[in-house]
């Protein structure tokens, strides 16, 4: 197993991880390992949702017909104006 050390961790979160391994019987490094975990689990299942999501647009969209030019400018413009409309609602 590969080691790594932390450093400059900022005081409050090393309490905050300390307490929560004290309240989990867990050692320092094991919460550290257990928190690392379900963030990236967490991630994976945001991404596989996210593709089941388009699968099934994809498939509720009808039967497969051959893809045009004029359907990827479409689908292009589409996603930029989706994208302009994500940023300016941050």
């Amino acid at each position: 197993m590969a080691e790594y050390t932390l450093k400059n961790i900022p005081e409050e979160i090393y309490h905050r991880a300390q307490a929560a391994a004290e309240n989990s019987l867990r050692s320092l490094n094991q919460e550290i390992i257990f928190r690392l975990r379900r963030s990236f689990d967490s991630e994976d299942a945001r991404t596989t949702a996210l593709h089941a999501k388009w699968v099934m647009a994809a498939l509720e969209s009808g039967p497969a017909k051959p893809l045009r030019v004029a359907d990827m400018d479409a689908a292009f413009k589409k996603g930029v104006t989706r994208a302009k409309a994500r940023r300016s609602g941050q």
